[in-house]
């Protein structure tokens, strides 16, 4: 007799036990955890709209399911108290926005200083952390109190995705608003937390200048050692701050929770060495560790890490169990509940994601098996010496791999998705740096102790200071390697080309990729901070390069494309012809009679033949006399790219016509000057 499987059944008594095993799994994770559903509640009220709205209510709805009505009810109360800040807070900006005078408008804002920039300061006024950023010469100090009386001022939007975007920067940073100063009173602050940021700015500046005394600034190794020990990154110069991003190790400039957990493994060290009790130990550790991070400004970082740290020492001393887990979300629940905008800070999202990335990191690696040492199974009483050292060096490496790699892995997109960016070299590099790291806090801290010391305080320098240098070649080595440091976009068309505006009327154009970069190239500031960034986020690579002024604006350019040759084209010269995957490049200087008292006049024109056959006329502020001597043959082009010499305009309608363009594209120098009246059909703004 044949017996049929009961396979209906089966399934159907399989379906309760899956069902229940996830209920008891999801039930763990609250229980162990019971602040993450407040955590997922808050961050949805504070995104808002219909998908923050959604996670809240499903964050509920799951709470409900477990029947953990407590952390429901928590989480609740958090997301209420959010929303109602939140809403406060939007009352507040709209009255300050109701102050506001017909045009000429002016703004009456009164607040109090947290924090001080270049030629600016930002203020807080109101109760609920309305922020407004003041432009001016405004001799203030944190914690000082303000009645401005200011111009609104807009907000410039960034060039291409990946450059520094001011909206960005003010919605993370709790900004509703930027003023130009017209009139300014200073009194007097109230005690809180603005005048705490003044004493730990006291005491952080007084430690720098013991790291760095008068007359070291353009030392780069100190320049290393108060970002990393101390978080001062004002200090360091552009190019040291460069060297570290193309390497993927600017997060060690911001003190974090790698900082705090390095001096807090280096003082319990020294306690165990001076055989304090751990009970005693954990209280020292504590408030050791609570007046670094003060002493370094209480970033959001750190008081992320040391909020942690607080709950798991509190655990251990009440004797209680111990969740990194639930540590980890009342630590962002303590930021996000004072400071929502934190919610849209890379630093934040950066600082949690890859500490709760490295978390799953160790606890993976502790559960792998040995990679090179001995076997698990053996028991550790009978291994002798040779096998202790390579079970630690085994859980060493197998740590550094493994937390390293799930660090990266998540803050690549984060990269991507903030700054555009993609750091090839970052994992590897910080497998390398991860002992040294310690090495140099460890140094940079003993000697802001013994530094004043005649003969110990020079050879704790000098170990300090070599221990940077090591860093900083390392970093170097890594980040100039071709490829480590890589925009987020696929490279531009042999065909494309790019306008960049700058000041004043000026401009920078790139033509073909690889191609040219010419125009106003010459300035240091707009090649840092313009010109370099928006090529490189767009995904040009020029290979050709107008003669900068000084060698520290043609070292921007080269650092970034080292392949870079640059050309110069003195009055008089003959024609120069480049050749590169966008076409070929043919580089007409002025005549050798044409005066140049006006800079504008030296200007060349660059005729361009792409591999499309089509023909594009770089005219920029040449002067008419240079556009006459050119050969006939070299006169017609599909598209001219054409500016404003104030000295010899070409601007005659028929003299364009006779190009035979079919497009002109207008540089930010000719608007104006009624170029676009003569071919309303055929001029482009780039």
């Amino acid at each position: 007799m044949r017996i049929m499987p009961r396979t209906s059944t089966m399934h159907s008594s399989e379906r309760p036990c899956r069902m229940a095993a996830v209920f008891h799994a999801c039930r763990g994770v609250v229980n162990c955890a019971p602040l993450l559903l407040p955590l997922v509640v808050v961050c949805g009220v504070i995104c808002g709209g219909g998908a923050g709205w959604s996670v809240a209510g499903a964050a509920l709805v799951i709470g409900c399911v477990l029947r953990a009505y407590r952390v429901v009810l928590c989480a609740f109360f958090c997301g209420l108290i959010v929303a109602l800040c939140s809403a406060l807070r939007q009352r507040e900006v709209d009255e300050l926005k109701l102050t506001a005078q017909p045009p000429p408008r002016v703004v009456q804002v009164q607040g109090t200083v947290i924090r001080v920039l270049d030629h600016a300061c930002i203020i807080e006024s109101g109760g609920f952390g309305v922020r407004v950023v003041v432009y001016g010469d405004i001799p203030a100090q944190l914690g000082e109190r303000l009645s401005v009386m200011g111009e609104p001022r807009p907000t410039e939007q960034p060039l291409v995705p990946g450059m520094f975007s001011q909206e960005e920067w003010m919605r993370g940073m709790g900004i509703v608003a930027r003023l130009n100063c017209l009139r300014m009173e200073c009194s007097d602050g109230n005690f809180g937390y603005a005048t705490l940021l003044r004493a730990a700015e006291c005491v952080r500046t007084t430690l720098v200048d013991r790291l760095m005394p008068p007359g070291t600034e353009k030392d780069v190794r100190r320049q290393v050692l108060c970002a990393l020990v101390l978080g001062e990154k004002g200090r360091a110069d552009d190019d040291t701050i460069d060297i570290f991003r193309r390497g993927g190790c600017l997060h060690a400039f911001a003190v974090s929770g790698l900082h705090v957990g390095i001096v807090a493994s280096i003082l319990w060290m020294l306690l165990r060495l001076c055989r304090v009790r751990p009970d005693w130990g954990r209280w020292v550790l504590l408030l050791g560790v609570g007046l670094y991070v003060f002493a370094t400004g209480m970033a959001v970082p750190a008081l992320r890490a040391y909020v942690m740290l607080a709950m798991v020492l509190g655990a251990l001393i009440l004797r209680r169990r111990v969740s990194y887990l639930n540590a980890w979300c009342f630590a962002a629940l303590f930021v996000l509940m004072f400071q929502p905008w934190q919610f849209y800070q890379p630093g934040f999202r950066l600082s949690f994601m890859v500490y709760g990335a490295i978390c799953l990191g160790v606890r993976f690696a502790m559960s792998d098996v040995p990679w090179f040492g001995p076997d698990s199974y053996i028991p550790v009483r009978i291994h002798t010496r040779c096998e202790r050292w390579l079970v630690d060096a085994d859980f060493f490496v197998r740590g550094a791999v493994v937390v390293s790699m799930c660090a990266w892995l998540v803050s690549l997109p984060l990269s991507v998705l903030h700054f555009h960016v993609v750091n090839t070299a970052s994992y590897i590099v910080n497998i390398l740096i991860a002992p040294l790291l310690p090495v140099i806090m460890f140094m940079g801290l003993l000697m802001l102790v013994v530094g004043g010391v005649p003969i110990i305080g020079g050879v704790v320098q000098a170990g300090a200071l070599c221990s940077a240098g090591w860093l900083v070649s390392l970093v170097g080595l890594f980040g100039s390697i071709p490829g480590a440091y890589l925009p987020a976009v696929p490279p531009a068309a042999g065909e494309e080309w790019m306008v960049v505006p700058l000041n004043r009327g000026k401009s920078a154009c790139v033509l073909g990729n690889p191609g040219i970069l010419v125009g106003d190239v010459r300035g240091e500031r707009a090649a840092r901070y313009v010109v370099q960034p928006a090529l490189f986020h767009a995904g040009f690579s020029p290979v050709l390069c107008l003669e900068p002024r000084d060698a520290a604006t043609a070292s921007i350019y080269s650092h970034t494309w080292p392949k870079l040759r640059y050309f110069c084209a003195p009055p008089g010269t003959a024609p120069q012809r480049f050749t590169s995957a966008a076409g070929s490049f043919t580089v007409f200087a002025p005549p050798a009679d044409q005066p140049v008292s006006y800079s504008a006049n030296a200007t060349p024109i660059i005729h361009w033949r792409r591999q499309d056959a089509r023909r594009c006329l770089y005219i920029g502020n040449a002067a008419l006399s240079t556009f006459e001597a050119l050969p006939p043959d070299y006169r017609r082009a599909d598209v001219i790219i054409l500016g404003y010499n104030s000295h010899e305009p070409i601007i005659d309608p028929q003299l364009l016509r006779s190009i035979g363009m079919k497009r002109i594209i207008l540089l930010p120098g000719a608007r104006g000057h009624g170029v676009e009246t003569f071919f309303p059909n055929e001029t482009a703004e780039p």
